[in-house]
C-alpha cells in the first residue's frame, strides 16, 4: 500500500528505482523520481533515499516508536505530493517536519525543489536520524540541496521547552502522527511551541479509527485554528475512488489521508 498513490495517469508521480548499494548492508537505496510542478512539465527531480533493513532487531522493538522505520506510508508520499504542488509558499520560510521517519521525504523533496530559509527533519527514533543523515551525506544528494538541512532527534513532548526551537518555525509538516493517542497532547503542544505566531502546520493522516478525531479534539483545545479537509487535491482523490473500486485491499479509514491544518493564532 505504500506506493498507492503513484503513477496517475493525469501528472507524473514518483517513481521508485531500486538499486544495490555493495558498501551497504543494512540498507537499500533507491532513486525517487518526481516533477517539478513548473511550467516545463518534462522538468523531473530526483532524490536519492535509503531505506533501512526490513530485518527488526531486539533493540527496535524495545526503542521509541519504529514505524518510521518500516516503509514509506502513503501520507508521507502525499504530503510530499502537497508541498510540491504548493511549493511557492515555503520560498524562503523556515519548515521542519516533525515524526519524519528514517527519509522525512516530503522535506527533502521541498529542501530539493525550492530555497527555504531552513529545514530541520526530525523524528524521535535515533536509527531513522541515523539514517537521514546518511541520505543527506549522500554523493548524489549534497549537490542538489537548497537550503541548510537540520537533522536532529525530537521526542514530542507537552514539556518541551528548547529555547533553540521556540518558535522558530513558519511551517511545520507531518505525516501520519496521529496513530497514539496517549501522544496528542504531546504532539499538540511541540507543534504550538515551535510555531510562529500565525504559523501553519500541515499534517496529513488517515482516520483510522477515529484517532484523527480524537487528535482534533485535543487540538481544539489549544489556541489553533482548525481545517478538515477531505477534498484537497482532484489528483488525489480521483486515486482514492479508483483504489475503492480495484484494490480490495484498500480501505479508506486506513489509507486515505485527510488534510489537517493548524493555524497558531496570534498571542499579541
Amino acid at each position: 500500500m505504500a506506493y498507492a498513490w503513484r503513477n496517475s495517469p493525469k501528472q507524473k508521480s514518483s517513481v521508485v528505482k531500486s538499486f544495490s548499494s555493495t558498501s551497504d548492508t543494512d540498507g537499500t537505496w533507491c532513486k525517487i523520481e518526481f516533477p517539478s510542478f513548473e511550467d516545463n512539465q518534462s522538468n523531473i527531480l530526483s532524490l536519492d533515499i535509503r531505506l533501512c533493513s526490513t530485518k527488526i532487531e531486539y533493540a527496535d522493538l524495545i526503542g521509541f516508536n519504529n514505524t518510521g522505520n518500516t516503509c514509506i506510508w502513503p501520507s508521507e508520499e502525499v504530503l510530499a505530493f502537497y508541498c510540491l504542488k504548493e511549493k511557492e509558499i515555503f520560498e524562503n520560510r523556515s519548515v521542519c517536519e516533525l515524526g519524519g521517519g528514517m527519509t522525512c521525504l516530503a522535506g527533502l523533496a521541498l529542501a530539493r525543489s525550492i530555497p527555504l530559509k531552513e529545514f530541520v527533519a526530525t523524528d524521535g527514533n535515533e536509527k531513522s536520524i541515523a539514517n537521514l543523515n546518511q541520505i543527506l551525506n549522500h554523493t548524489e544528494n549534497q549537490k542538489n540541496w537548497l537550503c541548510s538541512i537540520e537533522p536532529k532527534v525530537l521526542i514530542w513532548s507537552r514539556t518541551l521547552n528548547d529555547i533553540t526551537l521556540k518558535e522558530r518555525f513558519d511551517f511545520i509538516i507531518t505525516a501520519d502522527c496521529f496513530f497514539f493517542e496517549n501522544l496528542h497532547h504531546d504532539l499538540c503542544h511541540t507543534i504550538y511551541y515551535m510555531l510562529k505566531d500565525s504559523g501553519v502546520a500541515i499534517n496529513f493522516a488517515p482516520y483510522r479509527s477515529k484517532t484523527l478525531n480524537k487528535f482534533i479534539s485535543i487540538a481544539e483545545t489549544y489556541p489553533f485554528e482548525c481545517r478538515v479537509l477531505e477534498h484537497y487535491d482532484q489528483e488525489v482523490f480521483d486515486k482514492h475512488l479508483q483504489c475503492e473500486q480495484i484494490n480490495k485491499h484498500y480501505t479508506s479509514d486506513l489509507h486515505y489521508p485527510i488534510l489537517v491544518i493548524l493555524r497558531k493564532c496570534s498571542e499579541k
